[in-house]
């Protein structure tokens, strides 16, 4: 009797050419944790000498690879894990989310799974909302993140339109592509690529058209912002009042170009990330061992 196919969806390592991944790895001196075994070790906060690890949540219409270029221009030693949402190419046949409480009602768990000491998260565009939302149900009941990244997403509230752009025609999501830049006009000319990718597209902006900040508790960790200065989605200014989404420090970062300006600059955008975790675990560590915070 032939297995079930595996899900496609889900988190891969980004060091590893982008295979799945259902549990942390095994650490040296220790042996392999079964899918099933409870993340974090004995310990809150994960097992002792855990590896960092930093999760990238995706842009609409894209996927784990497009964080490809990235993982030269970060530390060796973290532990670099992308997620595939459902309903995009390979996993088409996989049913996909249409909202950010379906996405983090799915994303949750696995997500749970795979944690085994401290970590970040970083979304891009719709992948901010994911990540900021994701950061907040994980710290509801378990360990928060050290640091949110969030890039090319304006504020809750301050999205410059209201159109519905997921029951646009195929025809016009095509020009939106084109106009956003991010893909190569010769996948563009292809229509047998074409329409999973403005499938995949349409799905992901009913999760970012319809998106509604989730009542809760604001972040208690910091962020950092990071935008492209001319990007008509979210420049600078659109981004800013994410900053009231913390009650610890924003830190907000832009460069030259638009919306996937990211590519434009992943070794500088690389840098401000590792310079914005390294003082967020620095300050971690200085009130976790504070006299305030001791038995």
């Amino acid at each position: 009797m032939t297995a079930p196919p595996r899900p496609y969806a889900g988190w891969k390592d980004l060091r590893g050419f982008l295979a799945p991944v259902t549990a942390p790895t095994a650490r040296r001196g220790g042996a392999d944790r079964g899918a099933n075994a409870p993340a974090g070790g004995d310990r809150p906060g994960g097992a002792e000498g855990a590896p960092f690890t930093l999760l990238f949540v995706h842009h609409a219409g894209g996927s784990a690879a497009a964080f490809a270029p990235l993982p030269r221009h970060l530390p060796a030693d973290w532990r670099l894990l992308a997620v595939d949402l459902p309903g995009r190419l390979m996993a088409m046949g996989e049913e996909g989310c249409r909202s950010t409480t379906e996405v983090v009602a799915w994303l949750a768990p696995l997500t749970r799974q795979v944690l085994d000491g401290p970590y970040g998260v970083f979304g891009h565009s719709m992948g901010a909302l994911v990540a900021y939302e994701l950061a907040r149900e994980l710290a509801q009941d378990g360990p928060p993140p050290v640091w949110v990244g969030l890039s090319g997403a304006p504020a809750p509230g301050h999205r410059p339109d209201r159109d519905q752009r997921h029951r646009w025609s195929r025809e016009r999501l095509t020009r939106f592509m084109r106009e956003l830049g991010g893909t190569p006009e010769e996948v563009l000319a292809i229509p047998d690529l074409v329409g999973p990718m403005v499938e995949a597209l349409r799905g992901d902006l009913a999760v970012v058209d319809t998106y509604e900040e989730h009542p809760g508790r604001p972040l208690r960790v910091p962020l950092s912002l990071f935008t492209g200065a001319d990007d008509p989605v979210a420049h600078p200014a659109l981004a800013a009042p994410w900053a009231d989404r913390t009650t610890a420090t924003a830190a907000q970062h832009s460069w030259p170009g638009g919306h996937f300006y990211v590519y434009e600059h992943a070794a500088a955008v690389c840098r401000s990330i590792v310079d914005d975790i390294t003082a967020a675990r620095a300050a971690t560590a200085v009130r976790d061992f504070s006299p305030e915070h001791s038995s």
